[in-house]
């Protein structure tokens, strides 16, 4: 398969999965009416999710720079860092994105919207890790998200919550009485923005498995657009380049680096499944693979070892990604 049909076949997919969870979100808000549900309680629901979609995609998705600290690049910031995303950009025919800094967990990258505007926030010690070239591949990896991807981000990520509330319904609430319709209703409602764990299992319980199995239909979305943004960036840069950068990300990687260009738990020996069914990145030796790019020889010697208790926690961490 050529690279370019191989990019077609992930960006189709990605649509599928897409417009398939807005049908069957439309299909549940159909059958809500239609079995007794409030119209006007049910618009009021649509409305206060298209609201909070809207403001992810505002406000860069699941990254809130201002919310970690975040400040604008300046002169006190290594210079490599304005050098290697202008290198980027130029190669890459775009116009550079407004830049945050901010200290991560891990020194990642990543990238977002701040009100509405194309935005990278970098952790400033990035360079030390992967160097000016690698740097530069990761700009051109986070860069490569600028199309499509962060916007059908936004109107995936409540659409599982829309699908799971609707089974619940069906199944529970609908014929019930107002005071229980009500309850019930108020409490999925309520507990929709909660991203933890508990939230999930919670709503998960309720809609009797129905919303993580949409979830995982998105994540699995996700994770073609993380592949799609390592293709572009391979365009811009080189695969070996874009794939060295990737481990040597991963290779200091703790499992916290929630939004870090390489995902929690990186390496596909230290995923169990359920993680790898909820995660929003691939791993490091699938994304390699994907680049047909061997693994660098300075990172052979590491070897991740799965532990139970690291397995659990990346259970969890998938989970709430």
């Amino acid at each position: 398969m050529s690279p370019s049909t191989s990019v077609r076949g992930r960006r189709v997919r990605v649509w599928t999965v897409t417009l398939g969870l807005l049908a069957a979100a439309a299909v549940a808000v159909w059958a809500l009416v239609r079995t007794g549900a409030p119209p006007a309680f049910v618009g009021i629901g649509v409305v206060f999710l298209a609201v909070l979609a809207v403001q992810s995609w505002r406000s860069g998705g699941r990254f809130t720079a201002r919310d970690q600290g975040g400040r604008p690049l300046s002169g006190r910031d290594p210079p490599v860092i304005r050098r290697a995303l202008l290198e980027a950009c130029q190669a890459a025919g775009k116009r550079p994105p407004a830049v945050s800094v901010v200290r991560m967990d891990v020194p990642g990258v990543t990238a977002g919207y701040s009100d509405g505007r194309s935005m990278v926030a970098v952790d400033p010690r990035l360079h030390l890790v992967v160097g000016p070239e690698g740097l530069r591949a990761l700009f051109a990896h986070e860069l490569g998200h600028f199309g499509t991807d962060i916007h059908t981000d936004a109107i995936r990520e409540y659409l599982p919550q829309t699908i799971g509330f609707g089974a619940f319904w069906l199944v529970v609430l609908a014929g019930r009485g107002p005071a229980v319709a009500t309850a019930g209703s108020a409490l999925y409602v309520v507990l929709a923005p909660v991203r933890n764990r508990y939230g999930l299992t919670v709503r998960g319980l309720l809609s009797l498995g129905v919303e993580p199995l949409a979830l995982a239909a998105s994540r699995y979305a996700n994770r073609q657009e993380e592949y799609l943004a390592d293709a572009y960036a391979a365009g811009v840069v080189t695969p070996a380049l874009i794939t060295d950068a990737l481990y040597r990300i991963a290779a200091i990687a703790t499992g916290d680096n929630d939004e870090d260009v390489a995902g929690p738990v990186p390496w596909e020996a230290d995923r169990g499944r359920l993680f790898s069914l909820f995660a929003t990145h691939p791993s490091i030796e699938n994304r390699a693979m994907a680049l047909d790019c061997e693994l660098p020889e300075w990172v052979r010697p590491y070897r991740p070892h799965r532990t139970d208790a690291g397995a659990e926690s990346g259970a969890e961490s998938g989970a709430i990604q």
